[in-house]
């Protein structure tokens, strides 16, 4: 028997509540030449008997089972490691496709065989599966500091998850984030404009709704992690934007003036305009700290000015 194209992978925990509606939207698709492989992570419900009521009826759901509740980004790992597919994708318990999803993802990337990884915009639903919204990303390429987080709707070649060396387990919460941003720094990423591809469920118990502040801070220390590999992909004009993000971040709230200064250093270096932006700005946006803040700003000023 032939591998499959594409591999999804559906990593869940206590996933009983939506899993059904997430399966049968991967089983329904127009597109069959595909295996779904569902990561049971110890569950204490009856997901694990959901899954293999699935496996039972169709030869292309593979279900496992981890021995210790290893949490998402190694329960990726474990998918894909097990993945047969020439395309790689993955979905979560609560979210579902469009009937037509990985078809369309497939031609977007096919038609073009220098591109590696393909995102779209979703749909937002609600518990009830009502449409509250949508989430538009826009393109990385065009505008990374700009990027809106992480798209749950993508497909990629194999070899990006192999390059990335999978998912990270240091990056839980922003797993996706992480991977993405190393993929877009070594391969070529598409975005398209669409919304009709997926379904994506907001709701109190969601990972990303119960830790929003966790996750907006490990994100930037992931990213900041990369700074080398931005450096060297970025044009000025957005590295600039780069240097002045993770000045304002380091100023605010972490309040390091160490870190701070280092990015004027490399912002003066890149974009005058942004770094006079920034001395301006950070003060004003955290009154307690804006004698230490406008001397650090400009200390910082007068070295480069005067540095031989």
């Amino acid at each position: 028997m032939s591998n499959p194209i594409i591999s999804i992978i559906l990593p869940t925990y206590n996933g009983s509540k939506y899993i059904s509606t997430s399966i049968e939207s991967c089983l329904g698709q127009s597109f069959s030449d595909f295996e779904l492989i569902i990561v049971n992570d110890c569950s204490t419900d009856n997901t694990a008997a959901i899954a293999e009521t699935y496996a039972a009826k169709d030869g292309r759901v593979k279900v496992i089972h981890n021995a210790s509740n290893k949490k998402l980004p190694l329960s990726l790992n474990t998918g894909f490691d097990a993945a047969k597919g020439k395309y790689h994708t993955w979905t979560s318990d609560d979210n579902y496709y469009a009937p037509g999803a990985l078809q369309e993802l497939l031609s977007m990337l096919e038609a073009d065989a220098s591109v590696d990884f393909v995102y779209t915009d979703y749909v937002i639903i609600n518990d009830a599966n009502e449409i509250t919204g949508k989430r538009t990303f826009g393109d990385i390429n065009k505008n990374f500091t700009h990027f809106q987080g992480c798209s749950a709707c993508f497909l990629y070649k194999a070899k990006v998850y192999d390059a990335n060396k999978g998912y990270n387990p240091g990056a839980f919460l922003i797993e996706d984030y992480d991977f993405f941003v190393r993929a877009f720094l070594q391969f070529r990423v598409l975005y398209v404009n669409r919304y009709d591809l997926y379904y994506y469920r907001e709701h109190a118990a969601s990972l990303t709704s119960t830790q929003g502040d966790a996750v907006n801070d490990i994100a930037k220390i992931m990213l900041e992690r990369q700074m080398g590999l931005l450096e060297k992909k970025l044009p000025a004009q957005q590295l600039a934007l780069v240097y002045r993000k993770f000045a304002v971040y380091h100023a605010v709230q972490r309040n390091n003036t160490g870190k701070y200064s280092l990015y004027l250093e490399k912002l003066w270096k890149v974009s005058a305009k942004q770094f006079f932006i920034t001395i301006v700005y950070v003060p004003c946006l955290k009154t307690k700290h804006t004698v230490v803040l406008g001397l650090a700003g400009l200390m910082q000023l007068l070295k480069l000015l005067f540095k031989k």
